[in-house]
């Protein structure tokens, strides 16, 4: 039987197990691309320090992407794209560059307890949506200790999350609006 090739987009709210079960899934002979591990590795002097600027994050984004793109090219896997990869051009341009380079995409979501309940909480949002209101306060605050997202954003991301999101919908996705669809 032929091994294959996998690209594992990693989907999921801040601080519920992403970059955990990503480190899994890549094992010892895989890669874990993060756009976070930018303001650890390239910005600072300490590489244990989150060094986050709000200017660099376009500059973080194409860097990780440059880094997938050339684990792809060297045939790495699995490589696993650890950042919220919801509906969007952003999630779709890794997911075409790995269809188109003789990979398999499957989409993998943190194994963690609490993110198996706010899964279901976010299946039925219209009716939970104070609940998950109340998750967001949890994991911004659970964030201040490393990635800072504040809870707007986090509630935004919930109040537009896909629940039933698959790699076919990522592909063909065209969005609505310019500009509306960065995560």
């Amino acid at each position: 039987m032929m091994s294959r090739k996998i690209v594992y987009l990693m989907r999921g709210l801040p601080s519920c197990g992403k970059s955990h079960t990503a480190r899994k899934l890549a094992g010892n002979t895989g890669l874990v691309c993060e756009t976070d591990e930018y303001f650890y590795t390239q910005v600072g002097d300490d590489p244990q320090r989150f060094d986050y600027r709000e200017e660099l994050k376009e500059t973080a984004r194409k860097w990780n992407l440059e880094r997938f793109k050339r684990a792809v090219d060297d045939g790495v896997s699995p490589v696993v794209v650890d950042r919220a990869n919801a509906l969007s051009l952003d999630t779709q341009v890794y997911a075409r560059y790995a269809v188109a380079h003789g990979y398999g995409v499957e989409l993998k979501e943190p194994e963690s307890q609490w993110w198996q309940e706010i899964c279901v909480l976010l299946k039925y949002k219209d009716i939970t949506h104070p609940i998950l209101y109340e998750w967001a306060d949890r994991l911004a605050e659970k964030s201040q200790q490393t990635h800072r997202v504040p809870v707007s954003l986090i509630r935004h991301w919930m109040d537009h999350w896909k629940h039933d999101l698959t790699v076919g919908q990522i592909l063909r996705y065209r969005p609505c609006r310019v500009g509306m669809d960065r995560q």
